[in-house]
């Protein structure tokens, strides 16, 4: 599959990947519009994240799954679905009590979805 990617400070391009693995609690959409984000931008002309070679570019996005894990129970292959910026650990005790914002702790849980 091709991906959009950072190849180094300054230099973009499409990049062949291998297909996401979908664990248990996971599922591997399709997108079918990104919206290009700030920090992309920083990450990439001003290397915000240091020199990052062949990472995936985009991290807002709307998509459709065509992957579901095991243990996934509110979506389904074919579903549209918004992927926010932020994503918390759906697995973590405080998204499962209806906290996922704090999910790992307070301000500890999120992380951006394209990186794992």
């Amino acid at each position: 599959m091709k991906g959009y990617a950072m190849l180094g400070i300054g230099k973009t391009g499409f990049i062949e990947k291998e297909k996401p693995h979908c664990g248990p609690l996971d599922a591997v959409v399709r997108p079918i519009a990104v919206s290009p984000c700030t920090s992309d931008i920083h990450t990439v002309y001003e290397g915000a994240l240091g020199d990052r070679h062949n990472m995936i570019l985009g991290h807002e996005a709307v998509g459709e799954v065509t992957e579901v894990g095991s243990l996934v129970k509110d979506f389904k292959v074919g579903d549209k679905v918004v992927v926010p910026a932020i994503t918390p650990d759906w697995g973590s005790l405080e998204a499962q009590g209806g906290y996922a914002m704090h999910s790992g702790g307070m301000l500890a849980g999120w992380k951006f979805s394209n990186f794992k």
